[in-house]
């Protein structure tokens, strides 16, 4: 892990999640979420060989062993986000001249 700032503030987290760990687990969470949703977090969990419970600890503590969320939070469609990650990998796309050319090839 990398620390940015003061360290004892860190070290002082590190025990903090640490005795959070070993603390009997007597707090329930609840929450509400579209059913679908919940489904689909549970299959992937699953996939991983987790239980969303499970899943769901491990983001909590992540989020507080980092102090931010564990993962980067974006506006952009899920299609978007995903053409950007394929545009990092163009060479293994396939190029077209002109558009003719890619619609021709689309049998379009």
């Amino acid at each position: 892990m990398v620390y940015i700032g003061n360290p004892m503030c860190y070290h002082m987290v590190d025990k903090e999640v640490k005795r959070m760990t070993e603390k009997a687990k007597d707090t329930r969470l609840s929450i509400r979420i579209d059913p679908a949703l919940k489904t689909a977090g549970q299959d992937v969990a699953q996939d991983m060989g987790l239980d969303l419970t499970t899943a769901v600890k491990m983001f909590i503590t992540a989020m507080v062993k980092e102090h931010r969320l564990p993962f980067e939070p974006t506006s952009l469609p899920a299609e978007t986000i995903q053409a950007l990650r394929e545009s990092a990998h163009h060479q293994d796309y396939k190029a077209y001249d002109t558009p003719d050319e890619m619609w021709d090839d689309l049998n379009v």
